[in-house]
This record gives structure tokens, C-alpha cells and sequence, in this order.
């Protein structure tokens, strides 16, 4: 199959159909052995950052989400001012404890198998993975950021650490990742943030915005806007 011969829909999912994952029916696979060779596999990588979520999927997420308007009330002077609190996903990569807007974060699930793609995959972008039959974007924020892996022992805030992926968003472009733990939400105000470092600051690629101690535990508060575009600059 050529690719100007490959359709935007669901006929997209032919790995899993006829291709490795499927009864291995395709023709294609005597020429390239296995799906990810296939000009298919790749052109739906390259593709799969054109097209919309479902709208229900959207709607779910946006009914969850519509809860972090809470707002929480401070005294200044002799008023009360309300402030609007921030709920954000926090997760470890590493030795070090993140937190991105929950706004961004679309889904968690288990540790999916990486397909790696000919002569595109290195450190920072793996690979794809599929999410409901759907090919998505993964790469390693860990890699990116430069944090090395944890050695010794593991900073554990329950008895039991699970590996996980995180599906997250950014103006239409979404992004997986894998953490070596998640803890899921947890609400902040703007005052909480404190400054970053100067040693830290004058770092030549700085994605933190603010730091906020959780559960005895400095976590970073990464700028999605600037982290994003900074990997599209260097994925995409």
C-alpha cells in the first residue's frame, strides 16, 4: 500500500486486524516482515496528531476537570480575599517528584508495549503506542529533562508502586509518557508556589515555574506551555 493510498480512518488499525497483532493476513508483511516497517504504520504516527478526540471522550474529562474551580479563602489585612486553587497531577520520574495542570492529563493507564519506528526512535521519542486500538505518541519526559533513574531506594508513599503511562494533552497534540509512580490529584493555591532555585533558574532549559512541598516532598510544577513547545520543537 502506497502512501498516498492511505485513508484517514479506522482502516488504520489494519496491525491489529491483518498485520502482526491481527491473523497476519496482510499481504505487505512478505515486503516488510513486520507492521512497523510498513509505510502505514508510520504515516498513522505522523498523522494521528491531525484528528480530534471523540466528543464524548472530551466531555467526560471536562465534567471531571469543571472540579478544580473550588476556592479557598485567605486573609490579607482585615479582608478575605478568595483565591482560586490549581489541581494538578503529581508523579515520579526518577528521584523527582512533578506536577503538571490537571486540565492536560487526559488518562493513566498500565505500561503498554513501545513500537519502535525505523530510524526515528531514540531516547526521547520511543515510539508509539496503541490506546484503544489508536496509535499515540509516546516519549520519555525522564530523558528529556534530563532526571536520572532512581538507584537504592525508591521514594514510596504507599506500599506498593506501580509503573504507569499518562495520556496528556496540549493544544490538540497529545503525548504519552511513562512515570515510575503516579499519586494522581491534589489542589494547590498560587501562594503555595515558591521560587525556584537560582541555581536552578539560570539553567539554560528550565520547564519549572514553581515548586510546592507535598507530603514532606519538594515538587516541581512544570510550565506546560513552555515543556510542550520545547518538545514539539524536538519531536515533531
Amino acid at each position: 500500500m502506497h502512501m498516498e493510498e492511505v485513508p484517514n480512518s479506522k482502516v488504520l488499525n489494519c496491525w491489529n486486524q491483518i498485520g502482526i497483532a491481527g491473523d497476519r493476513s496482510c499481504p505487505e508483511l512478505k515486503t516488510h516482515i513486520h507492521c512497523q516497517n510498513c509505510p502505514v504504520y508510520s504515516w498513522a504516527g505522523r498523522s494521528l496528531l491531525e484528528r480530534e478526540a471523540p466528543q464524548e471522550y472530551i466531555d467526560e474529562w471536562t465534567n471531571l476537570l469543571s472540579k478544580e474551580k473550588s476556592e479557598k479563602s485567605l486573609e490579607v489585612g482585615h479582608r478575605i480575599v478568595s483565591i482560586k486553587t490549581i489541581t494538578v497531577g503529581i508523579f515520579r520520574l526518577g528521584q523527582e517528584w512533578l506536577a503538571l495542570s490537571a486540565q492536560l492529563i487526559k488518562e493513566v493507564m498500565p505500561i503498554s508495549t513501545i513500537h519502535t519506528l525505523p530510524h526515528r526512535s531514540n531516547n526521547i521519542f520511543l515510539g508509539l503506542v496503541s490506546l484503544r486500538g489508536e496509535v499515540q505518541i509516546c516519549i520519555s519526559l525522564k530523558e528529556f529533562l534530563g532526571i536520572e533513574t532512581a538507584d537504592g531506594d525508591r521514594q514510596k508513599i504507599s506500599p506498593v508502586i506501580y509503573e504507569r503511562m499518562v495520556v496528556v494533552e496540549k493544544l490538540g497534540n497529545p503525548w504519552v509518557f511513562p512515570v515510575d509512580e503516579i499519586y494522581g490529584m491534589h489542589r494547590i493555591h498560587p501562594m503555595e508556589l515558591g521560587n525556584v532555585p537560582a541555581t536552578l533558574s539560570k539553567m539554560p532549559e528550565n520547564y519549572t515555574q514553581g515548586l510546592f512541598n507535598w507530603k514532606n516532598q519538594k515538587v516541581s510544577y512544570l510550565d506546560d506551555e513552555l515543556l510542550f513547545y520545547a518538545l514539539s520543537k524536538k519531536v515533531l
